[in-house]
């Protein structure tokens, strides 16, 4: 179908805000532990026609456009609040259903199905638009609406706990569970060609999720083992799409689950994968966005405020993937694939980390049978022009606008300025360079892509406020030196330690296995665990801090406040910000 005659397409912000008597699933303090995943689906329209085919409003319909979002936990609640912000774009004018499934998360086990709602959006019933026809246009507002949560797609044991527990404390236990949602129109979604034309994808907001493993610490002898996810802006790029390389026919039974080997190793990838990429009360989530303070340990609340994105590099979100990957220092290198709706997702790699399969994409993926990209990336400072103060807080150069590591230089550690001596969160984003590649065996993805995918990570929306994005052959001889580099940089970091870069080889049903380990090693990577995500919540706690004495000093500053308090908390935040 030509561009010109699609029907308009917009973007759309969708709040999922809170809900009320949440099934019971924990019956030890009679409570859950709830959050949304929500699937939205597209209509498919009827070829060379703007009206939808037979499958509109069918929830899950294969032949329109899915994409798929996942709400922060909510601790012991059965009344959450969420306050999730997603924003959609490329979405008809005809609407969407967004299908709602609410679960208890269970780290020991599968979480548990508590309920399910499809919704319409605009919803027949009710939405009446201008001149009698139900579609979307901009400036819509569905409002905050309440729905009834099916309870009939749980679980048994919930339900039949729930019910329990309400006759047992005489009504204090609700039954009727409702979830409240709201939409809006933003405005008319960004253009695009060719094959780009006619696609939903997530636009925002930059969500980043943090998991702590002690069960892959322990196997891998490291102190923490973290796997990370970020949520890039869409859409990627339509040639962006591999699939996996069939080598072996045990391979292709791997990713169909066919045959018994096949099975075998399908589940227990799947359970490696879940294992590594764990939700627990230490998962960390939260939104880069442009004001501090904005990250939530998994379960808090928050307002997010994101805004669209624009043609200004998104700093914030390039400060929160240097952090992720540690600004690149003692050598670290990562593996990763990019998911096809946008989602990256990393480990460090190395021989530390040479447990069996671990360190392969097929587990990053979840078995997926396509991604976007896949390979090897790291994170090391280029030497810039200059380091000045304006430079640190204002707008970081475009793509490319960096002096770049020479060949006696491959780890890029410039003495301009005293670059060299500043402390990595101190140095702006510009002064950083990603290093990417596609050294990936079961995707092997196509060399003659690497400018697609260098040029969608240097949008100004996802990295591009970085010094410089560089997608490079993974059997590029330059590549090969850097990382030989690399890896002896580590282990001088690490002083020779052995016990830090001992290698544990471990089978596929070890990782598996339960994660509460009885001996020694076991009890330390938990503990481990524990600590750094303490430590990260720790920040969190203290940007929060910093924010509200900021707040405070400029409202005392713009009232003119003669208060002798206000006066403090301003002196007080002018310290802090010093």
């Amino acid at each position: 179908m030509p561009t010109s005659s699609l029907p308009p397409r917009y973007t759309c912000e969708i709040v999922f805000h809170s809900a009320t008597n949440v099934p019971l699933a924990d019956l030890n303090d009679l409570s859950s532990d709830p959050y949304i995943f929500a699937t939205l689906n597209a209509p498919a329209l009827s070829s060379g026609s703007s009206r939808p085919g037979p499958d509109l409003g069918s929830p899950g319909s294969e032949s329109g456009e899915c994409i798929s979002f996942r709400t922060s936990t909510a601790r012991r609640s059965l009344n959450p609040t969420f306050d999730a912000r997603w924003i959609v774009s490329g979405i008809p004018a005809l609407g969407f259903v967004l299908t709602l499934y609410l679960y208890d998360e269970d780290p020991g086990n599968r979480d548990d199905k508590l309920g399910k709602a499809a919704l319409r959006f605009p919803d027949p019933n009710c939405d009446s638009l201008e001149g009698g026809a139900r579609e979307l246009q901009e400036g819509w507002d569905s409002g905050k609406r309440e729905y009834k949560i099916h309870k009939r797609h749980g679980s048994v044991r919930t339900r039949l706990g729930t019910y329990v527990t309400k006759m047992v404390t005489r009504g204090r236990v609700g039954h009727r569970t409702r979830i409240f949602v709201s939409v809006r129109v933003l405005g008319p979604a960004p253009a695009l060609k060719g094959n780009e034309a006619g696609r939903i994808y997530t636009l925002g907001p930059h969500v980043f999720v943090r998991h702590f493993s002690p069960l892959a610490a322990h196997l891998t002898a490291v102190h923490s083992f973290i796997a990370n996810r970020l949520q890039l802006a869409g859409p990627v790029p339509a040639s962006l799409r591999h699939r996996y390389v069939g080598f072996a026919p045990f391979v292709k039974a791997m990713f169909k689950a066919r045959g018994i080997e096949g099975i075998i190793l399908n589940r227990a990838l799947h359970k490696q994968h879940r294992a590594i990429y764990k939700w627990d009360a230490n998962t960390i989530w939260g939104v880069a966005e442009e004001c501090n303070g904005n990250e939530t340990p998994n379960g808090d609340a928050q307002d997010l405020k994101t805004p669209l994105p624009s043609d200004q590099p998104n700093e914030a979100f390039a400060r929160k993937f240097l952090e992720m990957a540690a600004y690149g220092t003692e050598g670290r290198i990562f593996t990763y694939v990019i998911m096809l709706n946008g989602e990256w997702r990393f480990t460090e790699t190395g021989e530390e980390f040479a447990i069996q399969l671990l360190s392969k994409h097929t587990m990053h993926a979840d078995v997926a049978r396509e991604i976007a990209y896949s390979g090897e990336f790291f994170v090391r400072r280029v030497r810039v022009q200059h380091h000045s103060s304006e430079g640190r807080a204002g707008s970081s150069p475009s793509n490319g606008d960096v002096t770049h590591p020479s060949e006696d230089d491959p780890e890029g550690y410039g003495t301009e300025s005293g670059g060299d001596h500043m402390e990595p969160h101190n140095l702006p984003p510009s002064a950083y360079e990603l290093v990417i590649d596609n050294d990936s065996g079961t995707y092997r993805p196509r060399k003659d892509l690497l400018p697609t995918l260098e040029a969608y990570l240097s949008r100004p929306a996802n990295l591009g406020a970085l010094g410089h994005v560089r997608a490079m052959d993974g059997f590029d001889e330059r590549l090969k030196r850097w990382k030989e580099q690399r890896a002896e940089a580590k282990k001088r970091a690490r002083g020779g330690d052995k016990s830090k870069g001992a290698v544990r080889q471990a089978s596929v049903s070890s990782l598996c296995s339960s994660s509460s380990s009885s001996d020694e090693g076991g009890r330390e990577a938990v503990e481990g665990a524990r600590a750094d995500a303490d430590a990260e919540k720790r920040k969190i706690e203290e940007a929060h801090e910093k924010e509200a004495l900021e707040e405070d000093a400029n409202r005392a500053k713009d009232n003119k406040d003669d208060d002798q308090a206000a006066k403090a908390e301003e002196r007080k935040a002018g310290e802090d910000t010093s």
